[in-house]
Formats: structure tokens, C-alpha cells, sequence
């Protein structure tokens, strides 16, 4: 009886114990206007880890189970990508895109 109740504990924390943390934040258009709807992609080694929709406000937030360091890139943007890191804590990323000839960058507010 013991053990059943062990497991089911154990079993109930297990997806808060796999959880790394979460990469959120706000991305603008160089005249500070939101990008709304936007697809915003986590990927390592190209391979897209974790993905988000932009809200009315330019609002994201992913979640991730790994930890380290990852590539963020606004989909359909030529270029735009910017190294985030993910911990077990959440980060805030504040980005700011603007176009730089053919290509877009992304910096940090």
C-alpha cells in the first residue's frame, strides 16, 4: 500500500522534474509596433525544438525540456534568429527586428 502511494507521488512529479524552463518575451518592428501572429521556432542543429504563435502584442512564451543554448527564429523572416538560453528558470527576451539589406536582424531591447 506503501509503494502504490510512493509511485503515484513519483508519477504526479515526474512532468515538474523533466521541465527546464520556458523562453517568453515580446518581439517589435524597428518602429516599435508589435509583430503580431508571428511563428517564433526553437531550434538546435536546425531542428526546430519548441514553437509559438505572437499575440496582439507581439507576446510569445516556449517551453522547453532541455537546458543550454538554442537558436530563436522568427519564421518566414530571412536571417531572423538570436541566441537564447534556456534554465530551469524562465528568461525574458525583449527583440527588437529590423531589415539590414536583404537579410533581418534580431537584437535584444
Amino acid at each position: 500500500m506503501k509503494i502504490t502511494g510512493i509511485l503515484i507521488l513519483v508519477l504526479l512529479l515526474l512532468p515538474s522534474l523533466s521541465f527546464a524552463g520556458e523562453v517568453y518575451g515580446t518581439i517589435k518592428s524597428d518602429d516599435g509596433k508589435p509583430l503580431i501572429n508571428q511563428v517564433v521556432q526553437i531550434k538546435q542543429y536546425d531542428k526546430i525544438l519548441a514553437s509559438a504563435t505572437t499575440d496582439v502584442n507581439g507576446f510569445f512564451t516556449i517551453t522547453l525540456k532541455e537546458v543550454g543554448k538554442f537558436k530563436l527564429e522568427v519564421a518566414g523572416y530571412n536571417g531572423a534568429s538570436f541566441e537564447v538560453f534556456s534554465s530551469n528558470k524562465s528568461t525574458r527576451y525583449n527583440l527588437l527586428m529590423s531589415k539590414a539589406g536583404d537579410k533581418w536582424i534580431v537584437k535584444s531591447l
